[in-house]
């Protein structure tokens, strides 16, 4: 009975370890990390580069802030750089798949699979998708916004930030069914869009390396985290190697 016990716990010090490995390496600023302090991006700038180039990049002093609701609406799709400075963030729990990732997943058990285009944040164990969240703004309206995750978590610590040049972005259309209710509950006008700041060509061109470092982060948190786990198992049983 006790050998029992005993795998019971190690195979559950293992899950563990698993699932801290997959959170840590999802939620792992590495863009932020590997791309290091970059140039503010000027409002000159904006005028001699596409846009594309400049989205993710760091905003400068003169760089339009969207403020409020009516900022928001006037600004143009897909040509504007503007940022924001939230005060709060919001998770909608759902996100849509990133541009730079394939909508087929192959594998030799199954072969050809094709992504879902929109998911529940839970079940993106490989950073594939882009959550959906709602801004606050200086004047308590709301907006909706997709940003790296390093910036999530300092908006969650209370930190006071910038966000990177951004821009207006149409929403998913098969997200909308799933945070309907969620931007109504905040005011949000969807059909006014997203505030987009994630850098797709940035990303595009690393992704390999990304996600090797994921990969090893996550094995190397359930390695450590489930060896420690399974000590103090059997440090508690008193198990003899």
């Amino acid at each position: 009975m006790k050998a029992f016990i005993v795998k019971i716990l190690e195979f559950a010090a293992v899950i563990i370890g698993l699932i801290a490995g997959v959170f840590l390496s999802k939620n792992f600023g590495l863009e932020s990390i590997i791309r290091g302090k970059e140039q503010a991006v000027t409002l000159a700038m904006t005028e001699e580069a596409l846009i594309d180039d400049l989205i993710g990049m760091p905003a400068g002093s003169d760089i339009p802030r969207i403020e409020t609701a009516q900022n928001w609406s006037d600004t143009w799709w897909d040509i504007s750089c503007i940022t924001v400075e939230p005060t709060q963030i919001i998770s909608t729990g759902i996100a849509v798949r990133h541009p730079w990732v394939s909508p087929y997943r192959r594998s030799r058990r199954t072969g050809t699979r094709k992504r879902a285009e929109v998911t529940y944040t839970v079940l993106d164990a490989f950073d594939e998708y882009a959550e959906y969240y709602l801004l606050q703004l200086p004047d308590h309206s709301y907006i909706l916004a997709q940003m790296p995750i390093d910036y999530v978590w300092k908006l969650k610590l209370g930190q006071k930030i910038t966000l990177p040049v951004g821009k207006k972005h149409a929403v998913n259309r098969q997200a909308v069914s799933h945070i309907r209710d969620l931007c109504e509950k905040y005011h949000v006008d969807i059909e006014e869009g997203v505030f987009y700041c994630i850098n797709d060509i940035w990303n595009e061109e690393h992704n390999m390396l990304l996600s090797i470092i994921r990969l090893v982060i996550a094995f190397g948190t359930m390695l450590i985290l489930g060896t420690v786990l399974i000590t103090i198992a059997h440090k508690i049983l008193k198990v003899k190697d």
